[in-house]
């Protein structure tokens, strides 16, 4: 039976999920959940997930909500060889990826609140950019971790970089400026050369950056 995955293409979370599924060569269904029609609140899709949110995976006779929570499923259930090292073994190892998966969810608040994507695409409000402080706040705890080892959790790549990646990536909808932080912008680079970092988010962040700029530049109309 193939796993399936509920995903929306701009949510970072659920982003951050099919990036974990890229990375140990699972294969999968992938079923679009459209946010903007608000398909997550109907009753078909809150049998899979009460709290209508993206992502939810479904394995055979598991279904398993939560982000984070499903990249450490997958990774527990598959993870082999070289691929181990995504969520390794180790119990200090796995102890430094969980903090920074806890702590990535601190960031991601940060982020939200400053992009208010949903105060943007439903009621005509604007980003809240008196709230930068905290982004940056977000992004010098990143970066303080960038001094010590090269990816978030260490020195290898972890599911933690996939979640802090999608997250950071979010703020492109503002073209938020990463050049006081050269090392987050370096990693950034990193992860993105990675090769399906491509094909996970360019299209989400272009559905992301469109809508933004939809709804925050509209057309002039113009008179006669």
């Amino acid at each position: 039976m193939v796993i399936v995955l509920y995903h929306a293409k701009i949510s970072p979370p659920s982003r951050g999920v099919l990036m974990t599924i890229r990375a140990l060569g699972l294969d999968c269904e992938i079923k679009e959940i459209s946010l903007f029609t608000g398909e997550q609140y109907g009753d078909d899709y809150k049998k899979i997930n009460p709290r209508s949110k993206v992502p939810a995976l479904v394995d055979e006779d598991i279904t398993v909500c939560e982000s984070r929570a499903i990249a450490c499923y997958l990774c527990n259930k598959y993870a082999k060889g070289d691929k181990a090292s995504l969520y390794p073994s180790d119990a200090n190892e796995r102890a430094i990826v969980d903090m920074q998966l806890y702590a990535g969810e601190w960031a991601a608040q940060n982020y939200l609140t400053y992009l208010n994507p949903a105060g943007v695409f439903r009621r005509g409000e604007k980003p809240k950019y008196e709230t930068e402080p905290q982004v940056k706040d977000s992004l010098t705890y990143t970066e303080n971790l960038l001094k010590k080892h090269k990816f978030i959790a260490g020195d290898n790549l972890t599911i933690a970089d996939f979640f802090a990646f999608t997250d950071v990536l979010f703020l492109d909808l503002l073209n938020f400026s990463l050049d006081e932080f050269p090392l987050v912008k370096a990693w950034r680079q990193n992860i993105t050369s990675l090769s399906y970092t491509s094909e996970v988010n360019d299209e989400g962040l272009k559905l992301g950056k469109d809508g933004f700029e939809a709804k925050l530049n509209p057309p002039k109309e113009t008179g006669f």
